[in-house]
């Protein structure tokens, strides 16, 4: 059975987005910021509507103790979530966190049905998130399916707001049921690209503090037919 993710935004920015230029860098409007896209590849890099970035690592998750809360449910989100870790060690790192006022990525469980949704708050003219929001269906509480939303979701997350179009990489918006998902090197040049700062020599703009974050939200529809 297929599963859709559908991608849809809350808040459309036309201006002062962090973009990407072929052979150059992403830059906003002349501030240059990291390095070109060709520098990991293979990657989608340009198919994603934009790349974001934590600022430092590691970041800090929290899991959200409300009634749908359960402790095999966290074990099982981060095991998807360390399928991106265990690449990306020491660069790019979380760690759990039990103060909710401490965390930067607030997690909770959905029983009522197998999607996921990504809620982030990021500077416009940077692209680094400031804080975000993960929502996990766990409707048949099926082992690999929550792991496989898990992993999807934690890779926008830290990140990479947008689809893939090959079915084979994680960040593509269908998966099969009960068939686990894992990352390809694209999925991995797609996020290096996001962070080339921390694999090459390039600099990397810093947030602005006087500068007022915009949201945005990707939903991912899993229980599609």
């Amino acid at each position: 059975m297929k599963r859709w993710l559908v991608f849809g935004w809350s808040v459309v920015i036309v201006l002062g987005l962090v973009r990407c230029v072929p052979g150059g860098g992403t830059s906003t409007g002349s501030q240059q910021i990291v390095c070109s896209l060709d520098a990991f590849v293979p990657n989608y890099a340009r198919e994603v509507q934009k790349l974001l970035r934590w600022e430092q690592f590691p970041v800090r998750v929290y899991f959200e103790r409300d009634a749908h809360y359960s402790p095999v449910w966290q074990t099982i989100a981060l095991q998807g979530f360390d399928q991106w870790i265990e690449v990306f060690n020491p660069h790019i790192r979380y760690e759990v966190v039990d103060d909710p006022a401490q965390a930067q990525i607030t997690v909770r469980f959905n029983p009522a049905n197998a999607d996921g949704r990504v809620d982030f708050e990021y500077y416009p003219s940077s692209g680094v998130l400031v804080k975000a929001e993960m929502t996990i269906g766990v409707r048949g509480n099926n082992t690999t399916d929550i792991r496989s939303v898990a992993a999807h979701e934690f890779g926008h997350a830290l990140g990479i707001s947008g689809h893939s179009t090959d079915p084979a990489d994680m960040m593509y918006p269908t998966y099969v049921s009960n068939v686990p998902l894992q990352l390809t090197q694209r999925d991995i040049n797609t996020l290096k690209t996001a962070y080339c700062h921390l694999f090459t020599n390039r600099g990397v703009s810093r947030g602005v503090p006087s500068e007022t974050p915009v949201r945005g939200t990707i939903r991912c529809e899993c229980g599609r037919p």
